[in-house]
């Protein structure tokens, strides 16, 4: 449907949401009201409004009808999303700052290094894997729309910030801008999250700096397999919103289709530890956010095959990046079996977002109280 048409098609639904209205309007030309209706105690006026609903079939229309027009004539959607070109739907978190999000910025920062300082304090190495903002990536579809100058700047930041403080943090945007170039669709459309194509390029990039920064570690060991499942159509997160349905999806964004992915050892069910309290282990640790935990888009199947290690995943969705690396880190599946490596997925978007976990506040609160404690002591590690 063409722009034109879609405009159009607006405005005869405004024409038919007058229409209605005026003939509910004539509902109350029969209308009766029941004897010994109160109309102190409201009997009355719920009879009235009950007669209204029943003849006012708009009312049932409004939330479908209003989100219609707002995207086909505005290009608008509710608060929590940007409407770019040809479908293309971007979270708001990539484009626009919270408050006082520059000093959210820096005491994020310092939590990711405080994090990697804690680490490396037990042994345990770390990689921390900066997924590019999906409206960095796909900048083009944003039309005459642009990110907050703040969040332009999250991604170099990162990168730098991690570098100065010898934090393996490896620049994987150019390897995801060159698969979108030769024409693989890296994110999806009506999405927040990478496709099952853009988690497998960033994996497979990932994994090569992995293995060349950590070469004393033995990589390949074991071999993983990716079976493809069925192709489906994929309602993403960000259409809930664009309150097109049930009335009018054919307005919205087509949606996307993915083929499903599961990776398994060569030859072998999958064995890999899906859990935090897994009865079997594995020396890598993935933690991570939705990017990382949602079965949808095989990331930690991506992962394994190409590192040829098993691993462990205790990535969540719906937490942010910092809640399942503190629950982590607190558990005793970290004390009772310490990793030979950590990798962490860290979406750049959540810097400029503040931490709201109470459990995770008070576990930097905690380390920030120790760090001190030891340096008046004199002591180098923290236990």
């Amino acid at each position: 449907m063409t722009a034109t048409s879609r405009k159009m098609t607006a405005c005869v639904f405004i024409a038919i949401v007058l229409g209605l209205g005026a003939l509910s309007l004539r509902s109350f030309g029969d209308y009766g009201a029941q004897e010994g209706l109160d109309p102190v105690t409201g009997e009355l006026a719920r009879d009235v409004e009950s007669h209204y609903d029943d003849g006012f079939p708009v009312r049932d229309l409004g939330t479908n009808l209003w989100a219609a027009i707002n995207y086909t004539l505005f290009k608008e959607g509710r608060p929590g999303v940007t409407v770019g070109e040809q479908g293309w739907l971007f979270t708001d978190e990539e484009m626009f700052p919270g408050a006082e999000s520059s000093a959210v910025v820096e005491t994020n920062l310092d939590r990711v290094v405080a994090v990697a300082d804690y680490l490396r304090a037990e042994g345990v190495p770390v990689a921390v894997l900066v997924v590019p903002a999906k409206a960095r990536v796909y900048a083009g579809q944003l039309g005459d729309q642009e990110p907050a100058p703040l969040m332009e700047s999250l991604y170099g930041r990162f990168l730098d910030r991690m570098s100065s403080e010898q934090i393996l943090a490896p620049d994987l945007m150019p390897d995801l801008a060159e698969a979108r170039d030769q024409g693989n669709q890296v994110f999806l459309r009506t999405d927040t999250h990478w496709s099952p194509e853009g988690a497998e390029v960033f994996a497979r990039n990932a994994a090569g700096e992995i293995k060349a920064s950590f070469d004393g570690q033995s990589w390949g060991d074991t071999r993983f397999v990716t079976a493809l499942g069925e192709t489906r159509t994929h309602e993403g997160d960000l259409l809930t919103y664009l309150p097109l349905e049930p009335l009018f999806p054919s307005l919205g964004p087509e949606p996307d289709r993915l083929t499903e992915r599961s990776t398994a050892v060569e030859g072998a069910g999958d064995t890999s530890a899906q859990s935090l309290f897994a009865e079997t282990s594995a020396d890598i640790v993935l933690v991570g956010t939705s990017y990382s935990a949602n079965p949808l888009w095989d990331f930690p199947g991506a992962l394994k095959r190409h590192l040829g290690r098993d691993l462990i995943n205790v990535s969540d969705e719906g937490q942010g990046p910092f809640q399942p690396m503190t629950d982590y880190l607190k558990s005793d599946e970290f004390r009772d079996n310490p990793p030979e490596l950590v990798v962490w997925e860290f979406p750049e978007r959540y810097l400029a977002q503040p931490v709201k976990s109470k459990d995770t506040l008070a576990w930097f609160d905690r380390r920030e109280n120790l760090l001190a404690q030891a340096n008046e002591q004199g002591h180098q590690t923290i236990h």
